[in-house]
């Protein structure tokens, strides 16, 4: 019976789905033709009775069937196909008188095992969905929970992006109540530029996701750093459902970072800049790190020591000794800092330097080129022992140049000495040829002044006797007295520099200036001349000398003019470093050659002669000595008809005298 069940399945494509449960199938059908048997015995003997015992017959084989084989994971159109096949089997090989009673067993069991089948199916899909159900309620409140207690703040939109929930993370986060963000967009309570920046849209329509965005948002008057994640939330009955989104606040963590950038950077800069190379080791002494400079010193690129032991190239004499401190220093935190021989790319050896501090693990530590510096040792021990050699065999010459020495010293005592007494009478002399000056030019001034007071009466009086050569004469003697007059002055003013010194005080130099423009204010109308003034500064000073000063350079300035031009003056001051201030008189006169540039601050120096410009030749040499009076200099520099430019430094502060 099986095989002619089997090959009817063969027949109509079932025979895959029937080799797992062959074994079954045979047992089944074992016992459906027992029941087949008692079914056709009980109708043959009790047609009327056939309701009765005889069909609980077929419905227990349908009750069966099912029992057995849907279990074992038929759809129920394989199963009831195989059912046909099973039918078609039976009834092909029983005799035409039991045909009839075999395909009413048959139906009813078709019919019981459908009826079965469908009724354990409904069974089954509703405990699917009390299931299901169960599962959905338990995700939403496992979804509650979870959202309701996230600890990075968190939102969920419709698909018009309008918020419909936000956990207490969020509140917390933006110091807000959630039922009122409720139903208003997204872009109202994050800001549009924002919902730009994190892809939200584009997630949602996509039915995609997105994570880590670093958006900058205000919160609160101050904005916060977060990186934004976010997902589709799918759809759901064809819709789309909307998506949640996730902030996780990192501003703290961004200032760590950029602050640790910032001392990286420092760090990598100093260790970058500074001369000695810098490295670092493990225990066992392998570079894991080793500063740029040292291409500079040993001729090595820094990826080329980087996971080599730093003993590789330490002189053989001096690598145990340095093996055995960095052994210390690592076990017992001894000093390393020690000389010792290194290889340079080129093949010799050159002297370190080096220093290190172990923490941990791992060691760090500078070494510097001492090869000079150990050369220069060992030089100045050859030398030391040189002079001590030398010492003995000079010692008795050191005595006798001592003895020389000592002789000289005190000769150059006497000698200093000398220089002092005779510093102290050349004073005197000047001092006493100073009085002498002054004395000789005021006493002769009382005669000058009856000298040429009675030649002017005389010349008055009797024009008449003084006609001819007469009076030519005494015109003479006047012309002559007066010039001696005025020699007489300017000797004055020379001696009384040093003479009638007073005392310094604040000078406001535009305003020193402004009063001599008014002592010469006619003369420079006479000569038709220009004098301009900068703005000049306050300094400290003789301001009756510096009148003098500036008297005399402007004075000499609109006096030695060059014919048909009238005489143009520039007066300018500027600062210098270290405290000095440079004056300037620049005219455009008739110059001179700067061979004479030293010899015009001499006294009664004339570069012309009396008959071409007035003058004694003495102007010059009270400017030069105002000057030095203050601690300063004056120069001058010219061409002939180019004009001149005298030039006065001073300091702005004059020193305290002792």
């Amino acid at each position: 019976m099986f095989a002619a069940f089997a090959a009817l399945a063969e027949e109509s494509g079932y025979a895959a789905y029937l080799a797992p449960q062959e074994k079954a199938w045979e047992l089944y059908l074992v016992c459906l033709a027992k029941d087949l048997a008692d079914f056709l015995a009980a109708v043959t003997a009790s047609p009327s009775q056939s309701g009765g015992r005889a069909s609980d017959l077929p419905a227990a084989a349908g009750f069966e069937a099912v029992r057995t084989f849907r279990p074992l994971g038929l759809s129920f159109a394989i199963f009831f196909s195989l059912l046909k096949c099973v039918r078609q089997s039976f009834l092909g090989r029983l005799p035409g008188k039991d045909w009839v009673g075999s395909a009413v067993f048959f139906d009813r069991l078709e019919a019981v095992a459908v009826s079965q089948w469908a009724k354990e199916e409904s069974s089954s899909v509703l405990r699917r969905l009390r299931k299901a159900r169960q599962f959905i309620l338990n995700e939403k409140r496992r979804y509650a929970a979870v959202f309701s207690r996230m600890a990075e703040p968190a939102f969920i939109v419709d698909r018009q992006r309008c918020l419909v929930d936000v956990n207490d993370a969020f509140e917390d986060f933006f110091k807000v109540r959630g039922e009122t963000l409720i139903g208003k967009s997204c872009s109202v309570v994050l800001g549009q530029q924002v919902c730009e920046a994190c892809l939200l849209e584009k997630a949602l329509s996509e039915q995609g996701s997105f994570s880590s965005i670093e958006i900058s948002i205000p919160v609160t008057g101050e904005t916060r750093t977060v990186l934004m994640s976010g997902t589709s939330l799918g759809f759901v009955n064809g819709e789309d459902s909307g998506g949640i989104v996730v902030l996780q606040d990192i501003t703290a963590q961004r200032e760590v970072e950029l602050a640790l950038q910032a001392s990286e950077e420092q760090f990598r800069t100093l260790v970058e800049n500074i001369p000695d190379i810098v490295w670092r080791a493990d225990a066992e002494g392998n570079l894991a790190y080793v500063s740029p400079k040292v291409k500079k010193l040993c001729a090595y690129a820094p990826e080329e020591l980087i996971g080599e032991s730093r003993f590789a190239r330490v002189h053989p004499e001096d690598v145990a000794e340095v093996r055995k401190r960095y052994g210390l220093l690592l076990s017992k935190g001894r000093d390393f800092n020690l000389h010792y021989r290194l290889r340079h790319k080129s093949g010799k050896w050159i002297w370190v330097h080096d220093r290190a501090q172990a923490t941990g693990d791992q060691v760090t530590g500078v070494f510097s080129d001492v090869t000079k510096l150990r050369k220069m040792e060992d030089e100045l021990k050859e030398y030391r022992a040189w002079l001590e050699e030398m010492v003995d065999e000079r010692t008795q010459e050191a005595e006798a140049v001592n003895r020389q020495l000592l002789l000289e010293v005190a000769e150059r005592q006497q000698a200093q000495q000398e220089l002092e007494r005779l510093a102290e009478s050349l004073r005197r002399s000047n001092a006493e040829l100073e009085q002498f000056a002054h004395v000789a030019s005021h006493d002769m001034k009382e005669p000058l002044l009856l000298i040429v007071a009675f030649a002017e009466r005389l010349l008055a009086k009797w024009p008449e006797k003084f006609d001819g050569q007469a009076g030519e004469y005494l015109g003479r003697v006047l012309k002559a007295a007066r010039q001696l007059q005025v020699l007489v002055d300017d000797i004055l003013q020379l001696s009384r520099v040093r003479s009638c010194e007073h005392p310094f005080g604040v000078v406001a130099l535009d305003d020193l200036l402004r009063e001599v423009m008014g002592d010469l204010e006619e003369r420079i109308r006479q000569v038709q001349g220009n004098v301009g003034v900068g703005s000049l500064a306050v300094i400290e000073g003789d301001k009756t000398q510096f009148r003098q000063l500036f008297q005399n350079l402007i004075g000499n300035a609109l006096k030695y003019q060059q014919a048909n031009l009238p005489p143009v003056v520039e007066v300018k001051g500027r600062k210098l470093p270290g405290k000095i201030y440079e004056i300037t008189v620049r005219d455009n006169g008739i110059g001179f050659d700067e061979k004479y540039a030293e010899r015009i601050f001499q006294p009664f120096v004339r570069l012309h002669g009396r008959h071409e410009y007035e003058g004694t030749g003495i102007g010059l040499a009270t400017c030069e000595k105002i000057v030095a009076r203050h601690g300063g200099r004056i120069t001058a520099k010219s061409s002939p008809g180019e004009g001149s430019i005298f030039i006065v430094q001073l300091p702005l502060v004059q020193r305290k005298r002792q």
